[in-house]
């Protein structure tokens, strides 16, 4: 017991950033014991704070945001890296490599239309505006670069689904 009250107290004279890094070493599995050593030999404390519920929601917003500009700018990303590689064949007379391209920039931009109507099906559950979305990402509703393009069903639905739990 004697060991025990040593570990505490040493774990006591620590600071919250020490504390926290020793816990996250042991909470990956290195030791279960000391992980909740660390934790007992936090302090309680007594805070003031916003409505929690309020900040849940406002993080849930901030997060799904933060992933709809990833995914967005992932997408827009290869679409110019396929459209790029298309015209690079085409040059080098490469029909074959320009026409896997092309369709490789004709799906980035079905995935980028279904990321938007993603983007509009949740704001309108959740009372969000999209253009403050796309204004945290930088981002402006896309427009492909033929008409008649589609979304895509299955990319639209997942990503309203992890939207959706981001919201939780």
């Amino acid at each position: 017991m004697q060991h025990h009250d040593r570990i505490a107290k040493a774990y006591r004279g620590l600071t919250a950033d020490q504390l926290a890094a020793l816990a996250f070493h042991y909470m990956t599995g290195a030791n279960d014991l000391e992980f909740k050593r660390v934790a007992d030999a936090l302090p309680l404390k007594d805070y003031r704070c916003p409505d929690v519920s309020y900040q849940a929601r406002l993080d849930g917003f901030t997060r799904f945001a933060a992933y709809w500009a990833i995914e967005h700018w992932r997408l827009r990303t290869r679409k110019a890296e396929s459209l790029g590689g298309a015209l690079a064949a085409l040059r080098r007379g490469n029909d074959k490599q320009a026409d896997v391209m092309i369709e490789a920039h004709e799906q980035a931009e079905s995935y980028l239309l279904a990321l938007d109507a993603a983007l509009l099906a949740i704001c309108a559950d959740n009372n969000i505006d999209p253009a403050d979305v796309r204004r945290m990402a930088g981002a402006e509703p896309f427009k492909p670069m033929r008409e008649g393009m589609t979304p895509d069903g299955g990319m639209q639905a997942a990503m309203q689904s992890a939207f959706a739990e981001l919201l939780g």
